[in-house]
């Protein structure tokens, strides 16, 4: 999809973020130069047109394994595919336009990326604050080219919600629950990527998901019947196999992972919340207690505080271990036996 945008921002559509701007309560991962957010112009004063491009990545390969990860992250990084995409379009415009200046951006910057696609005509911002397409629902990336030459602008979709509340009402955490607001502070996608040690009742939160969460997606009916698998760079490379996830080590991290958007965040974060997940689910096999035990000897004190946490979770021998426990210097173990 691709369509193009006048250079400055719908009031109307940015009502929302202003209100959450004057009151502090924009994610901390949000671009702090609010100006420029909401001023385009202000980011690049020549610019005259934003074109904005979508790429659908739904799939039609189920996540089966026991822990969740969001599609976004399954096939290849949608910020190298995007950004291939969008130098073939570039070289394109160089060969028409020999003076053009322009920038782009893929989830980066301060750009209200949402805003600029339904002022694109690519969809509307639905009650779970994503971008929804009519013909190819809300599994969309996007990106934002910013060139000085006056295209004609497409017209801003409407918005087509209408009384539904399927992803308010099935959202897990009930972060949805003001329509067209996300409380980043419970959103369980948010928490899978928070980094150090997670508060009791966010480890709960977190359910069965090791990375994202796609309810609010699932439960929308804009993605019912949906055209998938329209790119192969996206094609699903990696799951939840917590077994698999536990056995592997920053240096044994596979290419399917190295190439995802999740490993940004590395290996850490990932086997701390498969942890988690193994005794949100109660998953008492002898099979993960083996992996469990051995993530207690992990140089990371947040792995090895969650390997003893869980393991205390799913009711294993406490004696079995005690020779880890006295072994360890950093963890208070009698605080985890209370906080289990």
């Amino acid at each position: 999809m691709i369509g193009f945008s006048k250079p400055y921002l719908d009031n109307k559509l940015t009502e929302k973020f202003k209100e959450r701007a004057s009151r502090d309560d924009l994610p901390p991962f949000m671009h702090n130069d609010i100006n420029s957010i909401l001023n385009p112009k202000k980011l690049h004063p020549s610019v005259e047109t934003v074109i904005v491009v979508g790429l659908s990545y739904a799939s039609s390969q189920n996540n089966n394994t026991r822990g969740f990860i969001s599609s976004y992250t399954r096939g290849r990084d949608y910020h190298k595919v995007m950004a291939e995409m969008i130098k073939k379009g570039l070289k394109y415009l160089k060969d028409i336009y020999k003076d053009i200046k322009y920038s782009y951006y893929i989830d980066n910057g301060p750009v209200l990326e949402k805003v600029l696609a339904q002022q694109a005509g690519l969809g509307w911002i639905g009650k779970n604050t994503l971008l929804i397409n009519e013909n190819f629902g809300s599994y969309i990336f996007l990106g934002e080219i910013f060139i000085n030459k006056k295209l004609v602008y497409d017209e801003k979709s409407k918005n087509k919600c209408g009384d539904c509340t399927k992803c308010t009402d099935n959202c897990p955490t009930d972060s949805l629950h003001t329509p067209y607001y996300l409380d980043y502070r419970t959103c369980r996608s948010n928490l899978t990527q928070n980094k150090g040690f997670l508060k009791k009742e966010e480890e709960m939160m977190i359910g069965n998901c090791i990375w994202g969460c796609d309810e609010c997606q699932i439960n929308c009916p804009y993605n019912n019947n949906i055209p998938r698998d329209l790119h192969p760079a996206f094609e699903a490379k990696i799951g939840g196999n917590i077994a698999e996830i536990l056995n592997y080590n920053r240096k044994g991290f596979p290419p399917s992972w190295t190439s995802s958007a999740l490993s940004w965040r590395g290996m850490r974060i990932i086997q701390r919340n498969a942890l988690i997940v193994l005794g949100n689910l109660g998953l008492k096999d002898e099979k993960y207690k083996k992996l469990i035990v051995k993530k207690m000897d992990d140089r990371s004190k947040i792995i090895r505080y969650y390997a003893y946490q869980t393991y205390l979770r799913l009711g294993f021998n406490l004696e079995q271990i005690k020779g880890k426990i006295d072994q360890e210097k950093e963890i208070d173990i009698d605080n985890i036996i209370k906080r289990k």
